[in-house]
């Protein structure tokens, strides 16, 4: 499966977005060369005769060309796009972000020894060009159950964040409206790609690991749409 970064946000990692499945396996091929006794066996190629292009001058005759005629030559300096890519344009699922280039991260809102059920979540443009964010990150709960965090409905910005190579886009997670004795300690996060709606099950998506060894959260966990500032969408967690 996408620097700025956090040093207390939490690592991502790709798997299947509702199997929590690891991605698949690269092979790679080694070439060798000829062993000894295929050197010691090996027939001397024959001298060139007069008649041999190239046999009057000395010179070695030309090396065919691996470029068809016509075919334009191949550059040094063209970009192979990796797996997943769309030759290297960051666009993801409908029109957002493609996971490619987009780096999430999670950590906490304030210092957890004054609140630990308020949480930010912050994701980094790491592509070449601008992407869009129009909706929020949609979230379930690594409990067994796949368990959907709702969104704060009244968070939707005017517009859709934009965001520029190498900038940051926020998003608040209450993580619960009660005690701890009402939650259950989750460790991970499931997200989908950018752009997924709820109901939908593309097979992808990214794990977030909590901080501090899980948070406790419950079923009136909320996350916000993704904002263009922390401020804006911390702000949201304190109005509830």
């Amino acid at each position: 499966m996408m620097h700025t970064c956090r040093t207390s946000a939490g690592r991502t990692r790709t798997l299947a977005f509702l199997g929590l499945t690891a991605a698949a396996l690269l092979a790679t091929t080694t070439a060798c060369g000829p062993s000894g006794d295929d050197k010691a066996g090996a027939t001397a190629p024959p001298k060139p005769s007069a008649s041999t292009p190239g046999a009057a001058s000395g010179a070695p005759p030309a090396a065919p060309s691996a470029t068809p005629p016509g075919a334009p030559a191949p550059s040094a300096t063209s970009p192979v796009p990796r797996p997943g890519e769309a030759e290297g344009e960051p666009v993801g699922k409908n029109g957002n972000c493609s996971d490619e280039y987009a780096r999430v991260s999670v950590e906490w809102a304030v210092p957890p020894v004054k609140d630990d059920s308020k949480l930010l979540l912050t994701v980094v443009n790491t592509g070449p060009k601008s992407c869009v964010l129009t909706s929020y990150p949609v979230l379930r709960v690594k409990d067994g159950n796949g368990r959907l965090v709702a969104v704060f409905e009244n968070t939707k910005p005017p517009s859709p964040v934009v965001l520029a190579p190498g900038k940051e886009a926020y998003a608040g997670l209450l993580a619960r409206q009660g005690g701890k004795e009402a939650g259950t300690l989750t460790t991970d996060l499931a997200l989908a790609p950018h752009g997924q709606r709820p109901q939908e099950d593309t097979g992808e998506g990214l794990l977030l690991e909590l901080p501090s060894g899980g948070v406790y959260m419950d079923g009136k966990a909320r996350v916000t749409y993704w904002q263009s500032t922390s401020e804006n969408a911390a702000s949201h967690l304190f109005t509830r």
